[in-house]
């Protein structure tokens, strides 16, 4: 079954390092971001923030142990870096409205999933023990449960984090590039790596300390969601410059 191709798949992957994977994975997401750009122009950047956002808050569930950091971190760095690579390129190609746009649309794609997959656990799932033939689907609602139920200190610090951090990246940007002297790397590093400070400082303080039931301790989370994750998005965040040059050459040939 193809079901048991994906699992092997999956599971012979867990002995790949973790590095090559997280790689691969960085690469995806921005030359997805180029091609959705290429064939569908700005719409196709909307599309891909609306499903990035989402499964950027689904990723963040899982920890991982990197080599190259002491402590475990969270995933959905990447993800969520890369929404700053889309709002940019919207910003410098098209214009700051198209970029503001594309926050409100993030956040409402993230809500929307959250509303309609809280209801869809709502419903009440089959009882296995009156029906023996169906009880395979009451594992997938344990398992859609464990994933979607809302986690509140999730919901309110990614929102928040997400419209804060995304206005002020775009606001830096657009004031930069108002100033005919400033080149595009400088005016892309510069919104993405103070928009990221906030944003990562935001999320992580409300997340796991401020509004959390089990709030990691002061010092971990500055040392693993603070300072660890911080350094990794400014990484992101300059390699990401290459990209939104690029981005330049998979313009639509119809600007909408």
């Amino acid at each position: 079954m193809l079901q048991d191709f994906f699992l092997n798949l999956s599971s012979s992957l867990n002995d790949t390092s973790v590095l090559a994977i997280w790689v691969f994975q960085i690469l995806f997401c921005y030359f997805s971001i180029l091609f959705a750009l290429k064939f569908f122009g700005k719409i196709g950047i909307y599309a891909y923030v609306a499903i990035a956002i989402i499964l950027a808050n689904i990723q963040v569930l899982k920890v991982i142990e990197f080599p190259f950091f002491p402590q475990p971190m969270a995933l959905g760095t990447v993800l969520f870096i890369s929404i700053f690579l889309c709002t940019d390129i919207l910003n410098e190609y098209f214009d700051k409205k198209s970029a503001t746009k594309c926050i409100y649309l993030g956040i409402s794609a993230y809500l929307f999933s959250t509303i309609l997959m809280f209801l869809t656990i709502s419903l009440k799932p089959i009882d296995p023990n009156l029906n023996e033939a169906w009880a395979w689907s009451f594992d997938m609602h344990q398992a859609i449960q464990t994933i979607f139920l809302p986690q509140f200190p999730i919901i309110v610090a990614s929102i928040l984090a997400f419209f804060i951090s995304q206005k002020i990246d775009i606001f830096i940007f657009s004031y930069l590039k108002s100033k005919n002297s400033s080149k595009l790397w400088f005016r892309n590093n510069v919104s993405t790596i103070i928009s990221q400070f906030i944003d990562n400082l935001i999320f992580s303080v409300l997340a796991f300390n401020l509004l959390s039931s089990n709030p990691v301790p002061m010092i971990d989370l500055i040392i693993s969601y603070g300072v660890g994750i911080y350094l990794i998005r400014v990484v992101l965040s300059l390699f990401d410059t290459l990209f939104i040059y690029l981005a330049k050459s998979f313009m639509p040939t119809k600007v909408e």
